[in-house]
């Protein structure tokens, strides 16, 4: 038992930290906290806005090849990875692999000024622009829709549909503790094209897709199926199919917050954002350096204490728009989100939301992708339960979405999620007749 002389009195300040320590104990323990350490634990929404706003060095940018550790908190870790992350992506025994920072050029034709007449309405809703190209290729940082454009490209990237998409699923509580496994194949198909649709008759379409669960046992066979539309005023049509049910029955596409299937995510942010714009206030914060995993060799295990996060993957070094989105509904549970979107590829790279009770952070997701034409020379895993073609990958000029991390920090709890992609081209017959709500309950493709 600790007598009354031997009790530690300990004074911590954020500029030093003086201690006051019987000198026994001292010996033993050799305690130093630092203000590094301090300030990691920190969350908060300003905090963010403060690391977005300090600008590391470009002599302390690490060099290709360079692998980072723990060791390298202060010089490289902390100036490149967003503050709230620092909790769950610096840790002992971690190794970050550096990647020369790559150039990816897009398909062919979508540098090009696109055909169609569009704009920017006075809600910021990109009205008139049908796809095939990005929509604003040159963004300045004082024009005042800057945010709003960002986002634009960000929506209508080049990859973000035609594929067949096996994923596996891990929900995992704190110590690594696996709550939860699921397994799910998605399949979508994009249908505005610029010049024209995929199916002819279906110009109002954006996109297709359906997705159906295989494990665990009390989601098997479930099934479900999005439109979403070109007119962004419009909500998406959604339908979800229960085998216990026997037929499909309509969701509410208009419902953005709630948790989706049980995981660390509401439906809005999925890659980010991917709610209605103007149900939000935007603000450009400018550009910011930030480690990204934007061409992982493979499907990247996971470490640190909880087993949330990447774990001897290649990183790079990305310059990146960063997006605040503030909604703009009193009921909303997030008072703030940040986007860093890849200002090259217009692909996500974090995501931080928070709480609107205290300005904290409640959610965080990071990505990892792969370059398509990286299949040439480095296959990613098979799914477990199935067996694709991956060389089909080489030749589209795209990022596939190789999975991503989402953290509930306030429960704490993460989803973690690995998907194994490989490019599509649908037919116009075939896509017609894959995306037909009987065939969905039929099961027949």
């Amino acid at each position: 038992m600790m007598t009354e002389h031997s009790r530690l009195k300990i004074n911590l300040s954020w500029r030093n930290c003086p201690l006051y320590i019987h000198a026994s104990v001292l010996a033993v323990i050799g305690l130093c906290i630092s203000i590094s350490s301090y300030a990691s634990t920190d969350q908060s929404y300003k905090t963010l806005r403060q690391w977005i706003d300090s600008h590391p060095s470009v002599a302390d940018t690490p060099t290709p090849g360079q692998h980072l550790t723990e060791k390298d908190r202060e010089k490289y870790l902390e100036p490149l990875i967003p503050q709230p992350a620092w909790e769950y992506y610096i840790f002992a025994g971690m190794d970050m692999e550096i990647g020369a920072t790559g150039h990816y050029p897009p398909p062919t034709g979508w540098d090009k000024k696109p055909i169609s007449e569009y704009k920017l309405d006075e809600r910021g809703v990109l009205v008139g622009f049908t796809g095939g190209r990005i929509p604003f290729p040159e963004i300045k940082q004082d024009d005042p829709q800057a945010a709003q454009k960002v986002t634009w490209n960000m929506l209508w990237r080049p990859g973000t549909d035609n594929y067949d998409m096996p994923m596996v699923t891990w929900l995992r509580s704190e110590n690594g503790k696996l709550d939860r496994q699921m397994e799910f194949v998605g399949v979508s198909a994009t249908y505005a094209r610029g010049d024209h649709s995929l199916v002819p008759g279906y110009e109002e379409v954006k996109s297709k897709s359906i997705m159906e669960f295989r494990s665990p046992r009390d989601m098997a066979g479930t099934k479900s199926m999005t439109i979403t539309y070109v007119d962004h005023y419009k909500e998406n049509s959604g339908w979800l199919y229960v085998p216990a049910q026997r037929k499909p029955r309509r969701t509410m596409s208009s419902e953005r917050t709630g948790e989706t299937m049980g995981m660390d995510m509401i439906g809005e942010d999925a890659l980010g954002f991917s709610g209605k714009l103007y149900e939000n206030n935007w603000t450009y914060l400018g550009k910011r350096s930030v480690l990204a995993t934007i061409n992982v060799r493979d499907n990247p295990e996971f470490g640190g204490p909880h087993l949330w996060v990447p774990h001897k993957a290649r990183w790079e070094v990305r310059e990146s728009h960063v997006v605040l989105i503030e909604p703009k509904a009193d009921n909303h549970p997030y008072s703030y989100r940040i986007v860093f979107i890849d200002a090259e590829t217009n692909w996500t790279h974090w995501m931080f939301a928070f709480d609107r009770e205290d300005d904290q952070l409640l959610r965080m997701n990071q990505h990892f992708l792969k370059y398509s034409e990286s299949y040439a020379s480095e296959m990613a895993q098979q799914a477990p339960f199935m067996k694709q073609d991956f060389s089909k990958n080489v030749g589209h000029r795209v990022f596939v979405h190789l999975g991503e991390t989402d953290i509930n920090a306030k429960k704490p709890h993460a989803t973690m999620t690995h998907c194994y992609v490989k490019k599509r081209n649908f037919s116009p017959a075939r896509a017609k007749q894959f995306y037909s709500l009987r065939n969905m309950t039929s099961g027949r493709r």
